[in-house]
């Protein structure tokens, strides 16, 4: 069972991944038209990470899920952005950011040889880096 400076170190470390991951995870939803933007990420006082997000073209803010500390920078952009896309679903665009031509559900966020992309979730066909 891991220490409390283990714990510490894991969750801080992850804070700091999360904290680089949203610039990259802002950049392409913003390039790709979401709606929902991530803002940040806070460690609550039981040390649970959290997404604070809003929403272009208003000044709203609000907190979403629980993040899995990690350190690796591309699987916290896998993380993040499977996070945010579902919200994204939730202010109605169901297939964003697009998939293949004639697919009608949306990518995946996936570590593809350990690069945050895109994918589909039928041919698991690579369709771009997500940053």
């Amino acid at each position: 069972m891991p220490d409390a400076d283990d714990h510490d170190e894991l969750v801080l470390g992850g804070l700091e991944s999360y904290e680089r991951a949203v610039r990259r995870v802002a950049q392409d939803f913003a390039r790709r038209g979401a709606v929902v933007q991530p803002l940040g990420v806070d460690l609550d006082a039981l040390d649970a990470l959290h997404v604070r997000f809003g929403r272009r073209g208003r000044a709203w803010e609000g907190i979403l899920g629980t993040l899995r500390p990690t350190r690796d920078l591309d699987h916290a952009v896998v993380e993040l952005a499977d996070l945010l896309q579902e919200k994204e679903f939730d202010e109605g665009s169901t297939t964003w950011p697009g998939c293949l031509s004639g697919h009608t559900h949306p990518p995946t966020a996936a570590l593809v040889d350990g690069v945050a992309c895109w994918q589909c979730p039928r041919s698991h066909e690579t369709l771009f880096p997500i940053g």
